[in-house]
């Protein structure tokens, strides 16, 4: 037999698994094995089981006006109706929810496939966890996912931001394990859920060698949205600029004072993530994102690290040059992100002051973590008191109110309600569909006092943005004009008509 490797001088053969170190930037990762792996059924089955748990809780929480307003696009464009392209505000349209979800035209569809896709975000979570942190940190962040209030909320929703969120993640991913053709087509997807993503793929432009080209290459794929967004804006809206005018619409009738371009960070790292959502965790994320960071300064090119920053800057553009009202679930892939470094910030802070003594370690980290688990669980039953509830009281309403206008009412009749509910009246109203101008938001009335009175009013003050609304609707039924036709014995709601109401104002024909 020849010399072995050894006596020959040659070095022995390399591991199956050391040979997918994984490059990014100048920076390498170990893949953990995947052999007998369970974590990602157990958590994909945690996180489905949990969605369809809270959907079963507030089962009209699933009507969210933004869904309810794809259908909308999605029926006026098979139909070839073009009421909204003069339109001064409705619900901007994502191209990939209106084209996604806008076919399956029912809210229980797609909640059922949002369920789904929570499932696969719980484990994507878990994996990029367990190979950036290791696999105890990877099941704690898919955990404290899985308690966020926002994720449970953003998937019975159908939301943009939790699809945008989902897709971020997997190019994260899929740029960890090298698939940057995988990785470029879910930054494509997260454009088409919302604009602000496309920044996020510089991150593949700081990939080393030796797969810079091949990551330079799928780096373009993303802007293949720019075209696909403003073809459907043209369809959907009659402009490719046409979500611009929404923009300002909607400010102007939510009382909302526009972010700017100088605040929004302090907004987003100060106020959301410090003072309210990890009130008293934050100093843990600050602390493992630097440990993570003093470890291997070569991991400031880490996808996991760029994509955050990539996406703070899209946004930090788009107030910019579109100033916009915010919410806080649109900065919610920093929420997830930052919560990642939390964990691991509190397992490191245990592992750290528990040297050689694994149980103490152990201990000292189920204490921290309650720490976590109480400001979930706090922002959880504060939320599910105060939006949750109200709205599952108020959609159950007004969604029993749709066969007495469908009845009663005549087309052409005017319909006053607040702005939450004009996707809705649009999707089971015909007449309303294809002539938006006969259902009024409430919020618009209070601005305008010289609005003829309508025929109906759909009267949910919880609902109403703004005090103003609310006293001007009242001030509306105090003046006798109104009867009502159903009351709310839950949730302060009614359905009025006018007194004098003899017919349609104005029979308007399809157009």
């Amino acid at each position: 037999r020849p010399p072995g490797r050894a006596a020959r001088g040659v070095p022995p053969p390399t591991p199956v698994g050391a040979r997918r170190l994984l490059r990014v930037g100048s920076m390498s990762e170990q893949p953990t094995p995947r052999a007998r792996d369970r974590w990602p059924l157990l958590l994909g089955a945690l996180h489905l089981g949990h969605t369809l748990w809270y959907g079963r809780l507030y089962p009209d929480g699933i009507f969210d006006p933004d869904l309810l307003a794809y259908f909308v696009y999605w029926k006026n464009l098979v139909t070839g109706t073009t009421s909204l392209h003069g339109s001064s505000y409705f619900t901007v349209p994502k191209p990939l929810p209106v084209f996604l979800l806008g076919p399956l035209g029912s809210a229980p569809a797609a909640f059922a496939l949002s369920a789904i896709a929570a499932a696969a975000f719980g484990v994507l979570v878990y994996l990029i966890g367990r190979r950036l942190f290791g696999q105890a940190t990877g099941v704690l962040c898919s955990l404290a996912v899985l308690l966020d209030i926002d994720r449970a909320t953003l998937t019975a929703h159908s939301s943009a931001d939790f699809f945008l969120t989902l897709f971020l993640f997997a190019s994260i991913y899929a740029t960890l394990t090298r698939r940057y053709v995988l990785s470029g087509t879910a930054l494509l997807l997260a454009t088409l859920a919302k604009p602000v993503a496309l920044p996020c793929l510089l991150h593949l432009l700081a990939v080393d060698e030796p797969d810079r080209r091949r990551a330079r290459l799928a780096a373009a794929i993303p802007l293949v949205a720019i075209p696909l967004t403003l073809l459907s804006n043209q369809l959907l809206l009659g402009s490719p600029m046409g979500s611009e005018r929404f923009f300002a619409g909607f400010a102007a009738m939510s009382e909302g004072s526009q972010m700017p371009a100088s605040d929004l960070l302090r907004f987003v790292l100060w106020v959301e993530l410090v003072k309210t959502i990890f009130v008293a965790t934050a100093p843990f994320g600050v602390l493992g994102l630097v440990v993570w960071i003093g470890r291997d300064t070569k991991r400031l090119t880490n996808p996991f690290l760029l994509v955050p920053i990539c996406f703070l800057f899209g946004y930090l553009a788009l107030s910019i040059t579109t100033p916009f009202v915010a919410f806080a679930r649109f900065f919610w892939p920093v929420q997830v992100w930052f919560g990642c470094f939390v964990v691991f910030g509190i397992m490191e802070t245990a592992r750290r002051l528990t040297p050689g003594r694994p149980r103490l370690r152990t201990g000292l980290a189920a204490a921290l973590l309650v720490f976590l688990l109480d400001g979930q669980l706090t922002r959880q039953l504060s939320y599910r008191a105060h939006f949750a509830e109200p709205f599952q009281q108020t959609m159950d309403f007004v969604a029993s109110t749709a066969p007495l206008l469908a009845t009663e009412r005549a087309p052409g009749e005017t319909i006053l309600a607040p702005l939450a509910f004009l996707p809705y009246l649009l999707w089971t109203l015909d007449d309303a569909r294809m002539h938006p101008e006969v259902v009024r938001t409430a919020e618009l009335f209070a601005q305008n006092a010289a609005l003829p009175p309508p025929d109906w009013i759909l009267y949910v003050p919880k609902i109403a943005i703004g005090e103003r609304t609310v006293e001007a609707e009242n001030a509306l039924l105090a003046t006798g004009l109104y009867r009502p036709l159903m009351m709310s014995e839950d949730a302060p709601g009614a359905l009025y008509v006018r007194a004098n109401r003899t017919g349609p104002l104005a029979q308007l024909a399809p157009r």
